[in-house]
């Protein structure tokens, strides 16, 4: 059973969440699923960093919709992206990507059309915070550091090559600085 790495950015007196990140590799590989705001949008992709752990300069291959059997395309110098002619993650690893996807969003987020989010957005308006579309679960929150700008969780021993790699190709609104 794969473990994937996780890494959520949260802005408490802003953007609210600013991006979720899973991930895994898999030999010189990286795949995973991101989401957060793409010019103030919700915006959400599967994808791979092929060869990442090669040295070679690094690619971003993603979905353009968040299906991981959708379209794909290739990003090397953002903003220029080239559409792949099939989906380049191996057909046992998709659906290790969904199955984690799933898991990731029951554990860590919820969404304003959820069930549950009346609730969920009842405990975010008691602590001040933002609620957007896409956010996280209010019992979440004590995982998260805190400081003034941006709260953030990072699983232990998580690769942040493999997240400043992803943000400067990625099309969201944040991005890692190094």
């Amino acid at each position: 059973m794969i473990e994937p790495k996780v890494h959520l950015a949260f802005a408490p007196r802003g953007a609210g969440l600013q991006y979720g990140v899973l991930w895994f590799a898999d030999g010189k590989d990286v795949y995973g699923w991101y989401i957060g705001s793409r010019d103030g949008v919700p915006e959400a992709s599967f994808f791979m960093l092929p060869a990442f752990y090669t040295g070679r300069p690094v690619a971003l291959y993603r979905t353009v919709l968040d299906d991981v059997y959708g379209p794909w395309v290739e990003t090397t110098d953002a903003p220029r992206e080239t559409a792949l002619p099939h989906t380049p993650v191996p057909e046992p690893l998709c659906h290790e990507l969904g199955r984690l996807q799933d898991e990731f969003v029951r554990h860590w987020l919820f969404f304003d059309d959820d069930p549950d989010a009346a609730a969920q957005a009842a405990i975010y308006a008691a602590r001040e915070l933002p609620v957007r579309h896409a956010n996280i679960r209010a019992e979440r929150l004590q995982k998260l550091h805190t400081a003034p700008a941006v709260w953030h969780y990072d699983t232990p021993g998580a690769d942040r090559k493999v997240l400043l790699a992803l943000s400067q190709r990625w099309p969201l609104d944040e991005q890692l600085i190094e």
